[in-house]
């Protein structure tokens, strides 16, 4: 699964005053969809920011899924001998 994430670093008055910002993001299926939302949020907070980039991240979305909706699981287990 894809996923385009807006970050920013904000003007800053020293370095390091402000960490990157993650400002918006979408995935592949909402960039179909709307392919504008994140260029018009770009645009929106460019006055804020000294630099805006969006990057295209590769996740894996079962994992994300895993993540989201925990599952308990069996262990199996074969009886090896019994302890008295």
């Amino acid at each position: 699964m894809k996923l385009y994430v807006l970050f920013g670093q904000r003007k800053e008055n020293y370095r390091g005053q402000y960490g990157l910002e993650a400002l918006a993001c979408m995935s592949e299926y909402d960039q179909d969809d709307n392919p504008n939302y994140l260029l018009d949020q770009k645009q929106k907070y460019a006055s804020e920011f000294s630099s805006l980039t969006i990057v295209e991240l590769s996740v894996d979305e079962v994992v994300i899924t895993n993540i989201l909706f925990p599952q308990k699981q069996t262990v199996a287990a074969i009886t090896l001998k019994e302890i008295e």
